[in-house]
């Protein structure tokens, strides 16, 4: 399936390549820019959100301890009037009920004065209550005090208040009365600071949280307070039994942490104040996130522009490399049927322009061959025209093309870049130069260049090993006649083999001659090949023209021979004389 597709793929235009390849990095690209966004904008969101929380939580302990700090001020100012320390001191000897008129008075104008407290009750050691309750009367007595659980650690105080929810549960919430924090302490006489009796001042819930909801910003859903019993002092009516029940799972000591209640994300914060309370504000995340659309407005206008940047990237590529490929590669069909045409573009110094130049010259070199054709020694200047051809063959520009694309495709524009210089200087090397003969390091220029193509093509599939004597690098030979025997070599020698190609070219110097191998361990030839080859009936048009032109140019048979086994390689051996001059 996966060879179906690349194939498909590499049959289409490069055009049509170039918009694929595009799209794909745009729909990669927004995808990833989304991601990330999303990431760093929850990443942010929920650090503001956590620095936010556990400022609303801070603000709040800071407006309870005031609160407690007022009533701790209140009830001080309380327990040290005349009228109070006299009905504790003298209410035991029986005057009780001439101080409960007074009493009931001073304390209603006591809780008039501080509308904060909801109630106030005294208790002295005898047993005799003193009350005003804005609310309800409350049954509590000191007898059910002296049972309470924190009956002693309160005596244990020695005046020092405790805070308690609803009286330590003193207060039957089931009989109508609201919750309440309760002030407790114990009232020591004046003067000899020994106890006198029992305050209890209870703050309603609701004012509590009357007096802190300036503390609470808009995206806060609710503010739960626990005692240090667990008992909770305040918690809010807008949130479901299950965020209810498992939130205090969650809780992070003294911070915030981030958790997924009922498929809802929540922020939870948390702080334990002085008193031995914890103070939870709790965050839903996604309604807070919701409210920064100013950054999905950017992130859609950040995509609108890449989206712009890559089609302008597409425009250019397509005016300025695809399009000229494509002219030249029109034009290069046109080869099959004899059309030699240069190619008329538009383009700059760069590659693609050096190719058209040299292509250009290719075209112009072969016109002029083909003229000289008919002017010149038909057989000999046919065999030339043959390897000529051969090397400007379709197929090994449409590959050298196809490759180039592929390459910039990739963004591996080096290796194209090699790939245009190589297939430039390949051509150049043998169409500009109008010499029949080249030196043999010209030669093996060629081949240099024409290697560099396919060793990008096909990578590590085969390798070049070279053994030249130095001596031969300046004795001239016809051009082109070790080039077409190394294409030979690879295409029908090493491609296709199992396991590492390896192509030899050796120069050996002798006295009398130069002796010119070109050898691989490709898959070889049957002796009917052979046969073949050497009665010039192959069909191989590089082969065997390289060989007739031999034979011709030195005018003797046994310039080339070959040896080949099947699976054991072939090896072809050029013997030139050295007294051969220009």
């Amino acid at each position: 399936m996966f060879d179906k597709v690349i194939k498909k793929f590499g049959d289409l235009s490069i055009s049509s390549k170039i918009v694929l390849y595009y799209l794909f990095v745009l729909i990669i690209s927004i995808s990833f820019l989304s991601i990330a966004y999303q990431e760093i904008n929850n990443n942010i969101t929920s650090n503001k959100v956590m620095q936010v929380s556990n400022e609303i939580v801070s603000n709040i302990n800071s407006s309870i301890e005031s609160l407690i700090n007022t009533v701790d001020n209140q009830s001080k100012i309380l327990i040290s009037s005349q009228i109070l320390q006299s009905a504790l001191a003298n209410g035991n000897a029986g005057n009780y009920a001439s101080y409960i008129q007074p009493m009931s008075k001073y304390l209603s104008d006591f809780l008039n004065f501080n509308d904060f407290i909801s109630s106030i009750y005294i208790f002295d050691n005898m047993g005799n209550e003193y009350f005003v309750d804005n609310v309800s009367f409350k049954s509590i007595s000191l007898s059910t005090i002296k049972t309470a659980k924190w009956y002693d650690r309160l005596v244990s105080l020695n005046g020092k208040y405790i805070l308690e929810a609803n009286d330590g549960d003193l207060i039957d919430q089931s009989s109508g009365n609201k919750g309440y924090v309760s002030f407790i302490r114990v009232i020591n006489d004046i003067n000899s600071q020994k106890s006198a009796g029992i305050m209890i001042i209870n703050i309603s819930e609701s004012y509590l949280y009357k007096y802190i909801n300036s503390s609470i910003n808009t995206y806060t859903s609710g503010i739960i307070i626990r005692d240090e019993k667990g008992n909770t002092i305040i918690k809010p009516t807008n949130i479901s039994k299950n965020l209810n029940s498992e939130i205090y799972t969650f809780i992070n000591p003294n911070g915030s942490t981030v958790r997924k209640i009922d498929g809802k994300v929540y922020i939870i914060s948390d702080l334990k104040n002085d008193f031995g309370w914890n103070i939870i504000s709790i965050t839903p995340f996604n309604e807070l996130n919701s409210q920064f659309w100013i950054y999905n407005i950017i992130l859609l206008f950040v995509i609108v522009i890449n989206i712009v940047l890559l089609l302008l990237g597409l425009l250019f590529i397509s005016l300025f490399i695809s399009q000229p490929i494509v002219k030249l590669v029109n034009s290069m069909k046109g080869i099959k049927d004899g059309k030699f045409e240069k190619v008329d573009i538009v383009t700059g110094n760069d590659e693609i322009g050096m190719l058209k130049d040299v292509y250009n010259k290719m075209i112009d070199e072969i016109k002029k061959l083909i003229g000289d054709i008919i002017n010149e020694q038909k057989m000999k200047r046919k065999l030339e025209l043959e390897v000529m051809q051969s090397q400007i063959k379709p197929h090994f520009l449409f590959n050298s093309f196809d490759a180039i694309s592929a390459l910039i495709l990739i963004n591996d524009t080096k290796s194209a870049s090699k790939i245009v210089k190589a297939l430039g200087k390949f051509y150049r090397s043998f169409l500009m130069n109008g010499n029949e003969e080249i030196t043999i390091k010209e030669e093996l220029e060629i081949i240099d260049n024409y290697l560099t193509i396919q060793k990008i093509r096909f990578g590590d599939k085969f390798d070049v090993i070279k053994e030249i004597d130095d001596r031969t690098l300046p004795y001239k030979i016809p051009k082109l006649i070790l080039q077409p025997l190394v294409e030979n070599a690879l295409n029908h020698g090493v491609r296709g083999k199992d396991g590492q190609g390896i192509i030899t070219i050796k120069s050996l110097y002798d006295l009398n001659q130069i002796i010119l191998i070109v050898s691989d361990n490709g898959k070889g030839m049957s002796e009917e090949k052979l046969k073949e080859i050497e009665s010039g009936q192959s069909k191989g048009v590089g082969l065997r023209s390289t060989i007739e032109r031999l034979k011709i140019y030195y005018n003797y048979n046994d310039v080339v021979k070959i040896q080949s086994k099947p699976d054991k390689g072939t090896t072809i051996i050029i013997t030139i004389p050295i007294n051969k001059e220009d």
